[in-house]
């Protein structure tokens, strides 16, 4: 939870209370920690997603494993959702308090940044589809808010990283 608590500080966003949910002193017994990773596009005009069987299209990420850091998480499960593997920026994106499930605990989790060329061979999990998506074109998806979060991140990286 210290990793997770130190990324949720540098975020560049917090929403839905994340960094006082961590601080609670029953936080870990709350659920797993989760982690996910919002890959976009050179042109910073599209985000990769996976079509989870009941979430829709949701950014690659799952839970963060016993020894594994929020960030380890989020490479790993980049990779294993889409075959990419990438860099994770220095700045985390978001840290949020989820629901997965209707009938699962709310749960914190890191959302982090990467920049992704578009024409990488994309190797999803099978039965889960990955695909880019431009951020002007709502998708149906489990998190409606995220494609707005998304935006502002990317209009936050052409700032700081002169990509557009």
């Amino acid at each position: 939870m210290e990793a997770a608590m130190r990324d949720a500080r540098q975020a560049l966003a917090v929403h839905d209370g994340a960094l006082q949910w961590m601080l609670r002193p029953d936080a870990a017994l709350k659920g797993p920690l989760a982690a996910e990773v919002w890959a976009f596009d050179c042109t910073l005009d599209h985000v990769l997603l996976v079509e989870h069987r009941w979430r829709g299209w949701v950014a690659p990420g799952g839970k963060v494993d016993p020894g594994e850091t929020p960030r380890e998480a989020a490479r790993r499960e980049l990779c294993e959702e889409t075959g990419v593997q990438a860099e994770l920026l220095a700045t985390p994106a978001a840290a949020t308090v989820r629901s997965y499930r209707p009938d699962w605990p709310a749960t914190a989790g890191i959302s982090y940044l990467a920049v992704v060329d578009r024409s990488t061979r994309l190797v999803p999990e099978s039965g889960q589809p990955a695909a880019w998506h431009h951020l002007d074109e709502p998708w149906q998806g489990w998190f409606s808010g995220d494609r707005l979060r998304m935006k502002q991140c990317a209009r936050w990286l052409e700032e700081v990283t002169g990509h557009s």
